[in-house]
């Protein structure tokens, strides 16, 4: 509180008191050893209120060091203004011959400020009459001040468990009462004021969990035979049976209103926090079954592709084991490929980069791309496949490509957790606002509680456990996530193991008359080159660079190989090329840099500039064409689609 200063008149106020002033009295000496001897400001008042003694201990009080100015002032006049008329109405009591009490603020002569605690008595003659007032002031600063601090701290501390959603409680062990000390434990509890108390063994038996009282009852025992600090997690039920977990912290205390010791604590829902630690520790498992199934995914193809390698070593094969081998080598390729793409296209999806090029689409023909692609899978299988279309447009706003690859994986999965010879049913049905396409298969059915979380990346884990199926359970968390990029949502519904399941898949319905694009067609392969085209390739590793150029020859182009941007830069000043195909990671110069230089050289100024790399993000390809390049591939390299762009130029 900020107090102003020298409200106490100035000595200077009081050199000339008034002449009609009657002279200081004498204190009666039957009181004058219990006037003096009082810790408080004792003042004796005439009957107007004007002082006529004040005992010394009340000097030092007010800090007063001479006391002959102020005798025969009024008392009222050294209050505050504030204070004015409380004090008159005081001494208007104690005339009445009644007693007057207050607390007020008043600073010393000197300006210290304090509070006092006021009693204004009258003192009557023996005739009964009013003879003088006496006040006494008793200085209770330091008691305000103790219960403002009390206050602050209680204030605080309600503000800290209502901001931490804290319940209090306190356990007598004597007499074994719980009391409930906020209103937070009623919530957390589920309980109401007018609930009868419990002790602990009631508070154990009527709200735990019967698997956590065990434990709740060894925690109370350790804190009352130790000096300890109680802490338990458990669960307590709520009256329908449902299950909220909670944590409670206590430690004993004794307090100086308190005659004995008690158990004081708080309570808190920690449900939200619980179930986040289970999704991390599921998540931490599935994560570690990914990897170990990763690892088995990409030896199963390195063990045939190494083996090819040691049997080409041993030479002597006719055309036909020749051709067999790299038949071989190139579905485990291939395969391994397919991996690495849903890796990084699942890192590019759930990591938001990913971009839709949307335009108006008639689903029908998403799904006619998607039987395409998926067909080679399913009569693998032996299995039937049913088409149900509505005979009119389903117009949605999309992305083809993304499309296609929604259905794809829809039938993909279908084929994979069926048995040969199943059975899969796909239709599309559509309301006013939503198309709905299906995918039904009576394959191996799904876990009720696997269901729920199937969509989750890598729960390919948990389906089986025998990998017949193979792959890394990317293909669904890929689903959701392409189909949430297009407003749209996706389930999964099954009865049970050996039921079959059935992926829904709803998507916004176009119905603003826009038509519908047909998505485009890949172009049939070219048979070989027109012309035989001068090719650089610029790759730090030998082997790769090596292969693709007896792959490039064996195609009729005529090959030059470097492993360095220096060498590369120094073959340009003595050739000219149609194509260059380059890594971007080469040392001391990237291939970025080294695409520039080739574009301001008038050698290759005109030449088609093709990345060759394993960088494949989208931020990769920007930089790459930004840098100058024409095309993008991404190792290892689709040979049909190399060849495409070299019979463009050819």
């Amino acid at each position: 509180m900020l107090v102003e200063k020298n409200r106490f008149p100035a000595m200077s106020d009081f050199s000339s008191p008034s002449s009609d002033v009657p002279p200081a009295l004498p204190v009666p000496d039957l009181g004058a050893a219990m006037y003096e001897s009082s810790p408080d400001c004792v003042k004796l008042l005439d009957k107007s209120g004007r002082i006529e003694s004040m005992n010394k201990n009340g000097q030092c009080a007010m800090e007063i060091d001479d006391m002959t100015p102020l005798l025969g002032r009024s008392w009222s006049s050294l209050w505050p203004p504030e204070a004015v008329p409380t004090v008159l109405t005081a001494l208007d009591d104690a005339r009445r011959g009644g007693t007057g009490r207050f607390t007020a603020f008043c600073p010393t002569a000197k300006g210290t400020p304090r509070w006092w605690d006021v009693i204004v008595a009258p003192i009557f003659g023996a005739d009964g009459k009013l003879q003088r007032v006496l006040a006494m002031s008793r200085d209770i600063t330091g008691v305000r001040q103790a219960g403002q601090a009390l206050r602050h701290s209680a204030e605080r501390l309600q503000l800290a468990t209502d901001a931490a959603e804290l319940g209090l409680w306190t356990w007598d062990p004597v007499s074994d009462m719980v009391t409930w000390d906020n209103e937070r434990t009623y919530d957390i509890l589920g309980i109401a004021h007018s609930d009868p108390p419990v002790n602990a063994a009631r508070f154990a038996s009527e709200f735990l969990h019967p698997d956590d009282i065990e434990r709740f009852t060894d925690a109370v025992a350790a804190s009352v035979a130790g000096n300890m600090r109680f802490q338990f997690q458990g669960r307590v039920l709520s009256q329908d049976g449902a299950a909220r977990w909670v944590e409670l912290y206590g430690r004993r205390h004794h307090g100086e209103d308190r005659p004995r010791t008690q158990l004081v604590g708080t309570i808190a829902d920690i449900t939200a926090r619980k179930l986040a630690e289970d999704k991390l520790i599921d998540a931490d498992r599935r994560k570690d079954e990914f990897l170990a199934m990763l690892a088995h995914e990409l030896r199963n193809p390195l063990a045939p592709i190494g083996a090819a390698a040691e049997l080409l070593k041993l030479g002597k094969f006719d055309e036909a084991r020749v051709r067999k081998t790299s038949e071989i080598i190139s579905r485990q390729v291939s395969h391994m490929t397919h991996l690495v793409n849903d890796l990084l296209d699942v890192s590019r999806v759930t990591g938001g980069v990913v971009k839709l090029e949307t335009a108006p689409l008639d689903l029908r023909d998403i799904v006619a791309d998607a039987v395409e692609q998926s067909g080679p899978l399913i009569r693998g299988r032996g299995h039937q496949l049913a088409i149900h279309l509505p005979p009119y447009g389903t117009t949605v706003l999309g992305d083809a490509k993304r499309l296609v690859q929604i259905v794809g994986n829809l039938l993909n999965n279908a084929a994979k957790y069926t048995p040969d010879g199943g059975n899969i049913d796909l239709r599309i049905e559509m309301d006013d606002e939503r198309v709905l396409l299906s995918v039904t298969d009576n394959g191996v059915g799904i876990e009720h509680q696997l269901a729920c979380r199937v969509f989750d990346l890598f729960s390919q884990a948990e389906h089986t456990s025998d990998r017949t199926a193979g792959g890394l359970g990317l293909g669904l968390a890929l689903v959701k996530s392409l189909v949430e990029l297009h407003g749209g949502k996706v389930s999964c519904y099954s009865a049970g193991t050996g039921a079959g399941s059935t992926f829904s898949v709803s998507l916004p319905r176009l119905r603003d008359g826009r038509e519908a694009v047909a998505p485009a067609r890949a172009r049939e392969a070219h048979a070989g080159p027109a012309r035989a085209l001068d090719i650089l390739v610029v790759d730090d590793n030998v082997d790769a660079a090596a292969m693709l150029a007896m792959l490039l020859e064996a195609a009729g182009h005529r090959l030059t190989v470097e492993h360095s941007a220096r060498d590369a830069l120094a073959r340009i000043d003595t050739a000219r090329f149609d194509v260059c195909l380059l890594d971007i990671g080469l040392p001391e110069m990237d291939g970025n840099a080294l695409a520039t230089r080739l574009r301001s050289h008038p050698g290759t100024c005109n030449a088609l500039l093709v990345a060759i790399t394993g960088y494949g993000q989208e931020s990769d390809r920007r930089r790459s064409q930004a840098a100058g390049f024409d095309q993008h591939m991404v190792k290892p390299v689709d040979t049909g689609k190399l060849m495409d762009v070299l019979a463009d130029v050819a």
